[in-house]
């Protein structure tokens, strides 16, 4: 059975004590069994590409553990070869030797070809391969180095000269604790709240409204889990569709509950953004440069009218298994913004600004196409179809030109039925577990919790934020579930 070192990172948070490991499962993956999506299929969610390192062959540098009872103060290093990548799990075996082993190829222990020539490094830094092999070679270990070199090493790939750069860029958050935002409430989504920054994990963050941004009293944090409390988190993603920069809600004329001298702060905000001029912020205010996406075409955006009809997963739901119809209530006046609604007696009770290029939309018939269920309206009678609805309320589909790009068939290949990931629950967003893809519709995915029943499966946009490769978090340390329900 090969070893499993458990990954090393210097900084960042505390490692947590009662985080799930995939260690077994990866040694059943040895045997044969199982399979992982790969890093490069979650590009669009992690900043930086890992092509150059998450791929059989690459060679590196690491420790070789063995010695480190007998080399006080001194690392002892030796080469090694990829040769599974599962996620950003890599089993790797040291070059000349049968010695194999499980490493995260973002430890602090992977180290490109040469790390230990710099002359600085000499004196804590030696070359000694696995004991088995010091063993064989010992009266010529330099015959064995240079004969190891020449016949395995020379003309192979190693690990790029970004590697470090791109590992620095995948943990580094945009914003930082402290900063105000706005954010839509979860239990009442007609209105926005202030809320601030209170810790960042990559690109993940636990946002909550405090007693400092808000008017009166703060709602019972046992009952609104939004709202700063004795343990309360709510953690989304940078680019979570929660997420406002400040002065948003002035500048489309949605509800604000927020102080009085906030609200006359955004009311600047607004005048100078009406007026063409650089608005003045206050240093801890998210702007809209921060959380600013690509223009919309303008020939494509006016082809958005009100009452248009679509798609929708609901990610203010308390299951995600369906998608609902729904429509156009009106548009923001923030570029690509749109207020949406689900359908039925209560849509402009329920609506929610999004913007156009989401997660979450999907045309007209396409839960037909991909073999997903459709919700029907509530009150709707009848069975449902698209043009018989779409004739009795006089309406018309979104135009497929105004969705974001099916993502090209290379990348939608790279996610298959019984492929593990890492994925937060959009119910619970501060959860991240253990799952595999249970079936796949399109561009959606089905994702399975270990050890949870169908019932509680959710579906996920492959560009989805929400998931991730095996080993996301225990690189942030960040708690991943334990399977099942007695976690």
């Amino acid at each position: 059975m090969s070893i499993y070192q458990k990954i090393v990172c210097t900084g960042g948070r505390k490692k947590p004590a009662k985080s799930y490991s995939w260690q077994s499962i990866l040694h059943e993956f040895e045997a044969g069994k199982g399979a992982f999506v790969a890093v490069n299929a979650f590009n669009n969610a992690l900043r930086v590409s890992f092509d150059d390192v998450a791929r059989e062959g690459i060679l590196f540098e690491t420790i070789v553990h063995d010695y480190d009872h007998v080399c006080d103060g001194v690392k002892c290093k030796w080469f090694a070869r990829v040769l599974k990548v599962c996620g950003f799990y890599v089993l790797s075996e040291f070059v000349g030797s049968s010695t194999r082993f499980w490493i995260h190829l973002l430890s602090d222990e992977i180290y490109p070809l040469g790390d230990s020539m710099n002359p600085i490094d000499l004196k804590t830094n030696i070359y000694a391969p696995p004991p088995n092999v010091m063993s064989l070679y010992h009266d010529d270990l330099d015959s064995f180095m240079k004969k190891t070199i020449d016949d395995e090493m020379i003309g192979e790939l190693g690990l790029s000269p970004g590697y470090d750069e791109n590992k620095e860029e995948l943990v580094k958050s945009r914003f930082r604790v402290g900063q105000r935002l706005e954010l839509l409430n979860y239990a009442t989504s007609t209105e926005i709240r202030v809320a601030r920054v209170q810790e960042v994990c990559g690109r993940r963050m636990n946002v909550l409204v405090t007693k400092k941004d808000y008017p009166g009293s703060l709602p019972n944090s046992e009952e609104d889990r939004q709202v700063q409390g004795s343990g309360t988190q709510f953690w989304i993603d940078e680019e979570s569709f929660f997420v406002f920069p400040v002065g948003f809600a002035a500048y489309n004329n949605y509800k604000l509950v927020a102080t009085e001298e906030y609200i006359q702060h955004t009311a600047k905000i607004t005048l100078a953004l009406m007026n063409g001029q650089e608005p003045e912020y206050h240093i801890d205010d998210i702007r809209f440069t921060d959380l600013s996406r690509e223009d919309v075409d303008k020939e494509k955006w006016e082809n958005m009218k009100v009452g248009l009809k679509f798609e929708l997963i609901d990610p203010l739901a308390q299951e995600f298994r369906k998608l609902n119809v729904a429509s156009v209530i009106s548009l923001c006046n923030s570029n690509g913004y749109i207020i949406v609604g689900i359908d039925g007696p209560d849509m402009n009770d329920e609506s929610f600004p999004l913007h156009i290029d989401n997660v979450f939309m999907f045309p007209v018939g396409y839960c037909e196409q991909n073999n997903l269920k459709l919700k029907k309206p509530d009150g709707y009678k009848k069975s449902f179809k698209w043009d018989e609805y779409l004739a009795a309320e006089n309406a018309q589909p979104l135009q497929i030109e105004l969705f974001r790009p099916t993502p090209p068939q290379e990348r939608l290949d790279k996610f298959q039925v019984g492929m593990r990931l890492e994925a937060a629950d959009m119910c619970e967003n501060q959860l991240i577990s253990p799952g595999r893809i249970s079936s796949i519709h399109g561009r959606i995915i089905n994702v399975n919790f270990d050890g949870w029943e169908e019932t509680f499966d959710e579906l996920y946009d492959i560009n989805s934020h929400d998931i991730f490769p095996i080993g996301w978090c225990e690189l942030h340390n960040y708690v991943l579930q334990h399977p099942g329900r007695n976690n």
